[in-house]
């Protein structure tokens, strides 16, 4: 599995195709899946930044155990929470600041104790190295998503 960073230098060089869009693939553009994916990542990473290890509790979830273990998330089925979704108007301008925030968040991530953990929507609560694989997980399902709209 890549580190977060690479996976946020590889979003990077998908700038120049953010207008892109190939209906068949996504109803989403490029530009709108590097967004996301960089919010998310940021928000997920300040939830973990932000837990306090005593709260933790540990539940069984299907979805997340599927997900792990396949390092795969089925296209089409979930959507974005609010608090994830890109604005309006997506440029590079608005990507920019978000590629250095999660270049920042991502080394602060590695800083961070194992205790720590976040509450995933779906999946429940993640400790480090279950958040970090959830991160990983859902920005390399993007970047296939992107690959195959620049493909066509």
């Amino acid at each position: 599995m890549k580190s977060i960073i690479r996976l946020i230098d590889e979003l990077e060089t998908k700038l120049p195709f953010i207008d892109q869009k190939k209906e068949f693939v996504s109803a989403a553009s490029v530009g709108w899946h590097i967004e996301h994916s960089l919010l998310a990542m940021i928000k997920m990473i300040s939830a973990t930044e932000h837990s306090t290890p005593a709260d933790y509790k540990w539940q069984f979830n299907i979805k997340r155990s599927f997900v792990l273990l396949t390092n795969k998330f089925p296209r089409g089925r979930a959507r974005a929470p609010q608090a994830v979704l890109p604005g309006e108007k997506i440029s590079i301008t608005s990507i920019t600041p978000l590629l250095e925030k999660a270049k920042q968040k991502a080394v602060l991530f590695e800083t961070l104790g194992k205790d720590k953990f976040f509450h995933h929507f779906v999946f429940g609560n993640l400790r480090l190295k279950q958040a970090r694989k959830i991160i990983c997980i859902h920005t390399q399902h993007h970047l296939y998503i992107i690959n195959d709209i620049i493909r066509g």
